[in-house]
């Protein structure tokens, strides 16, 4: 983004002015009419290109040095801390990935057939129902979390 922007402040000052042809004329219910195309050939136009001054055209070395200001790009400190942010998501994208497979591989094993063990490695009676509602509820943590 900052680079395109220095890219167009760069160009600026290069914009070669366009000029185009306006014409004036006066239609048959007495209206006048401006364009940059001439009229239908029953009417008489006047080319007044010349007569207009052109607008938003500041090519000064003044108005050139504020865009440069304006447009300078990143600063070392600003990169840096770019970087910083950008790696620290990373760094929070691969955790979240992490739990995400963590918690899709545990839905596969309790749609299949469970045997949970407590601290002691004794087996866990669990009904049908509670590894249903465990399965659901690991389900709908990551809709919300994983994409």
């Amino acid at each position: 983004m900052i680079r395109t922007i220095f890219f167009i402040a760069w160009l600026l000052p290069m914009a070669v002015p366009c000029h185009g042809e306006i014409y004036r004329w006066i239609d048959d219910q007495g209206k006048t009419h401006f364009s940059d195309m001439k009229p239908e050939a029953d009417h008489a136009a006047e080319d007044i290109s010349k007569q207009l001054r052109p607008l938003n055209s500041d090519a000064s070395a003044s108005e050139i040095e504020k865009l440069q200001q304006v447009f300078q790009g990143e600063t070392a400190e600003e990169k840096a801390y770019h970087q910083q942010q950008q790696s620290r998501q990373r760094q929070q994208d691969n955790t979240r990935q992490q739990a995400c497979l963590q918690a899709k591989n545990q839905l596969s094993i309790l749609r299949g057939r469970v045997a949970f063990h407590g601290p002691d490695g004794k087996e866990i009676v669990v009904t049908e129902d509670e590894r249903a509602r465990r399965a659901d509820q690991l389900e709908q943590e990551i809709r919300q979390h994983c994409s």
